[in-house]
């Protein structure tokens, strides 16, 4: 007997794979764009299909998306036939939360209550399907970071005895992040290879880095201007999505917030020097002071986009002011620095000043302004009260500082960006 093929794919005798077996194919083959396709036409029909909320955890927690992911996870986990599966990915989140997010993206903390968490989802996982590998992998990576070598070889050693498969996992997100890599050193790489290094990395996972590695790339070559504005929007939503659904790895809500600012500054700052090359001057005007004002003047990018805003509208006083910004931020970098002097050494020379006072000039400058902005915050709290604030110590006990009058105590104040 022949087997036809029909137009669905599938020989006579077989049965078309379901959508959670599709999902989960396009999944294992780090098809995003598949994978989600296969998942939403499922969930449509059946929103509280387990079988599909235990794939959809998975691929979301490959994408970060992990608010989302935790909650189709746990959903899962309540039918019997996916809790193994489910729980095994939530111990995969809860390890990550627990031992690896400590500036996996930038203002991102260990959780450490996460981390008897990871065990209990883990320990579940192997409790409800004892034959699988997958939950002894987990146990056996925090054995390994808690430093418990032996317990670790010895489940790895259970997991490859189930079939765990032999080598390393391609590191997908690791190779397309090196192609955009080497193409940022390739000047004369072709348009086209570009935009689809971009798209590739976008599917893969949309978070904000995608978006804005692809628009920056662009943007040094001067190519596909309208591309590199959707890539702002588009990015600018990804990145507020990406913040809020990994709020608790901030830890502070304050962070959450600097954070989504950061994000929005970014991407506004694409935006406007996308619009200054395309000679857009009003629009590229509103979308850089939007950046400015979000990252309240200390991003060094940005700063250097509008000075040569300025200068390009012959404002050269205004352009000044950018470049000297730029040099009083501690977070410049020296490429940053060095173009910001040679623009202030041009706009000098226009200005008609003496070239050979430049340095002279540029250091009284900026010891000046340091000196500004040190009487200034000397003189906001010099002879006010202390404000009643009650803090928490490193026991967790409330600590009023009204309360402690007449004690020494000692207040340690820092930054977390």
């Amino acid at each position: 007997m022949v087997a036809v093929l029909g137009a669905s794919g599938v020989h006579a005798g077989q049965t078309a794979p379901s959508l959670r077996e599709q999902a989960l194919a396009a999944e294992a083959g780090q098809d995003t764009a598949a994978a989600l396709a296969a998942l939403d036409k499922g969930l449509k029909a059946k929103p509280n299909d387990a079988g599909l909320l235990a794939v959809k955890g998975q691929v979301y927690w490959r994408l970060l998306r992990t608010k989302s992911a935790e909650q189709a996870l746990i959903a899962a986990a309540k039918t019997p036939a996916y809790a193994s599966e489910a729980q095994y990915w939530l111990g995969r989140i809860y390890f990550f939360k627990g031992w690896q997010a400590e500036n996996a993206f930038p203002g991102w903390h260990e959780e450490v209550s996460y981390r008897p968490r990871a065990m209990a989802a883990f320990t579940a996982a192997r409790d409800a399907k004892p034959d699988s590998y997958l939950p002894y992998v987990g146990l056996g990576d925090i054995a390994k970071a808690e430093g418990r070598e032996a317990e670790a070889n010895a489940a790895y050693a259970k997991a490859a005895s189930l079939g765990r498969p032999p080598g390393t996992p391609i590191d997908r997100l690791g190779e397309l992040d090196a192609t955009l890599a080497a193409l940022q050193k390739s000047p004369n790489a072709p348009l086209e290879e570009l935009r689809d290094a971009v798209d590739a990395r976008i599917v893969f996972r949309p978070d904000p880095m995608a978006y804005a590695t692809g628009a920056n790339l662009l943007l040094a070559r001067r190519a596909d201007l309208a591309y590199v504005a959707r890539l702002a929007e588009a990015g600018r939503e990804a990145g507020a999505q990406f913040v809020r659904e990994n709020e608790s790895s901030y830890r502070l809500d304050g962070k959450v917030q600097a954070s989504l600012d950061r994000n929005a500054a970014g991407f506004a700052d694409i935006a406007g020097w996308a619009a200054y090359q395309q000679k857009n001057i009003t629009l590229a005007e509103t979308r850089l002071a939007e950046a400015a004002r979000l990252s309240r003047n200390l991003d060094p990018t940005n700063q250097i986009h509008l000075g040569e805003l300025s200068k390009g509208k012959n404002d050269l006083e205004t352009a000044r002011e950018h470049y000297l910004t730029v040099l009083n931020l501690a977070q410049a970098a020296p490429p940053q620095r060095e173009a910001s002097k040679a623009a202030l050494v041009d706009i000098q020379s226009k200005s008609g000043e003496d070239p050979a006072d430049f340095e002279k000039w540029l250091s009284s400058t900026l010891d000046r302004r340091r000196e500004e902005r040190r009487q200034a915050l000397v003189s906001d709290m010099a002879g006010k009260p202390l404000p009643g604030v009650v803090f928490t110590d490193l026991q967790g006990h409330a600590v009023d500082l009204l309360a402690e009058r007449g004690n020494v105590v000692l207040l340690n104040f820092f930054s977390a960006w």
